[in-house]
């Protein structure tokens, strides 16, 4: 790795990453290793893993870095670029220009590189050109740093600031495409990934649960092994989903929430403390498995999963809906030159949809003198959607500093439904995600109770040939030695471990799903529940099967 990788990574010097992270980490996996040799607690391969993972770490962490500082700048790229040219209609200079940028937080890190580019030019007399292409050097986002290289050359060419920045929309929201189709195909390598995983872990649980009866090792540390390796790997591709691709939230996440989800709230602080009490009523009751005990208590929770879904059904139709709005605002504004106000209520006579009421309530706040941001910033707040919150505050704050109103409404409209086209792919690539997950679940789970049913089944009838065999044979011995290891372990305390596993993979796959396709994150408890239902009946239903089609080999 390059000096200027590290400069990526967040650190000043190959020297600074060594000390703060290198030497601390190599300690405490030195420490570890070795106190896990000396002490022995549990098996020696678990020192060597841990030895493995800090090395690992070691050599990792400049990446992982570097990539999630990449993938936060490319998120708020369609706003900086959207935001540069709307505020570029209204005739600015160079450094008021990036001044504005750096005041303006909600881009993140495109805001401290326009700070440092501000205090190069001006702190060092750099000038702006040689300021970009510096900074550039150090901006890990392949997207930002060739636009700065652009930026940098019609400086020095004398372009005009507004003539660049508005050529620029199509440049910077191409790079943005392709950007995101790549991150797309990511999705669709992980989903091939995941279902391989899932796969394997259940070939590796159903070689657990034999295990017992070929090695005479304990059943029930075998599951345990299981659980752990299971809940590691799954948590592995939870973290790297989370940190690798672009997020694309459907919901925003300001203070003031839309109706809709106050409503989701609401029910959510009633109908979660129901669930537990449901939970723990049933498992005390011992009437049903673990894993329908579970399930029934999260039926209040799928109605929460519910409103969720119902809800980003909503936030769908309003981001469609925005960009013929915003287009039309802009263009009224500017053809009758007034306020926004009267240009509001000229267009009351038409009806937008689902965003009718949140219309109707800007314009009466505008009305009676209610501070104009603030009534933006409700607007925003009451539509439900980061897209139209992030593009709602770009339009106010350009409209009010004075800019072209129908170039704005223009700019922000054509970027907006870009912006939509591409999420129409990321909804593609999530739906075909749903189908593998569920689909690799229901194989999971059928493997592993399968398994489960044919240890029983080799139990019962290596018990038999105990109670059959002569003492001193060979096969005596063999028995002797296996059965204690499965036979010790009651099938009830099998089925919670293995339940165990099915939740933890269940949510996880539930998780994953919200994390790709953006949506709300409360419509988890809708796939969550309906994976937990699906292991229920399958772990009632395989057994059952099993046991009819195996009866046979017992009885005979």
């Amino acid at each position: 790795m390059s000096h200027k990788y590290f400069l990526q990574a967040g650190f000043n010097s190959i020297t600074e990453y060594f000390i703060k992270v290198v030497l601390p980490l190599l300690v405490l996996t030195l420490a570890l290793f070795y106190a896990l040799i000396i002490f022995r607690p549990i098996n020696l391969i678990f020192a060597y893993l841990v030895l493995f993972m800090g090395v690992m770490s070691i050599v990792a962490i400049p990446v992982i870095l570097r990539e999630r500082k990449r993938v936060k700048i490319d998120e708020n790229i369609p706003m900086f670029i959207t935001y540069s040219g709307t505020i570029s209609t209204i005739d600015l200079d160079r450094k008021t220009f990036f001044t504005k940028v750096a005041e303006n937080t909600d881009f993140g890190l495109i805001s401290y590189y326009a700070g440092k580019i501000v205090y190069l030019a001006k702190s060092w007399n750099l000038g702006f050109a040689n300021s970009l292409r510096r900074v550039a050097l150090f901006t890990p986002s392949t997207i930002l740093s060739d636009f700065y290289d652009r930026f940098a050359a019609a400086l020095d060419f004398g372009e005009p600031l507004d003539i660049f920045l508005l050529d620029e929309q199509k440049s910077v929201m191409d790079d943005y495409a392709t950007m995101y189709r790549k991150a797309l195909n990511n999705i669709g390598m992980l989903r091939e990934a995941f279902i391989a995983i899932t796969i394997s872990l259940a070939f590796g649980m159903s070689t657990a649960l034999l295990l017992p009866l070929l090695m005479g090792i304990s059943m029930l540390f075998a599951i345990k092994v299981a659980l752990g390796i299971i809940f590691f790997i799954d948590l592995i591709l939870l973290v790297f989903i989370s940190a690798f691709i672009p997020s694309d939230n459907l919901c925003h996440n300001l203070k003031t929430k839309d109706k809709t989800t106050e409503k989701i709230y609401f029910w959510f602080y009633i109908l979660f403390p129901i669930s537990a009490i449901l939970f723990v009523l049933l498992t005390y009751l011992h009437k049903l498995n673990f894993l329908f005990n579970v399930g029934i208590a999260l039926l209040p929770l799928l109605y929460i999963g519910y409103l969720a879904s119902n809800h980003e059904n909503l936030l769908y139709k309003r981001d469609k809906e925005f960009p013929s709005f915003i287009r039309t605002l802009g263009a009224t504004i500017f053809a009758r030159q007034g306020g926004v106000m009267t240009s509001l209520e000229a267009l009351l006579i038409h009806h937008f949809g689902s965003l009718q009421e949140i219309v109707e309530n800007l314009y009466k706040r505008l009305k009676i003198g209610s501070d104009k941001m603030k009534s933006w910033y409700f607007f925003a707040a009451e539509s439900g959607s980061k897209l139209i919150a992030s593009f709602t505050n770009i339009f106010a704050q350009s409209i009010y500093l004075g800019g072209h109103a129908r170039k704005i409404g223009e700019i922000i409209s054509e970027n907006f439904q870009k912006f939509l086209s591409l999420r129409k792919l990321r909804y593609q690539q999530a739906s075909a995600l749903r189908s593998a997950l569920y689909g690799s679940l229901v194989g999971f789970i059928v493997t592993v109770y399968i398994s489960i049913s044919i240890s029983d089944i080799l139990t019962k009838m290596f018990s038999k040939a105990w109670d059959n065999e002569a003492a001193g044979s060979s096969i005596t011995s063999m028995i002797s030695s296996a059965i204690p290891h499965v036979a010790s372990v009651p099938m009830s305390v099998v089925n919670v471990y293995v339940g165990l596993i099915i939740l933890i993979h269940a949510f996880i796959s539930a998780m994953i799903i919200k994390i790709v396709d953006g949506g709300d994150k409360f419509a988890v408890f809708f796939d969550f529940s309906l994976m937990v239902w699906i292991g229920a009946l399958l772990s009632w239903l395989v057994p059952m099967f099993s046991n009819r089609l195996f009866a046979g080999m017992i009885g005979g």
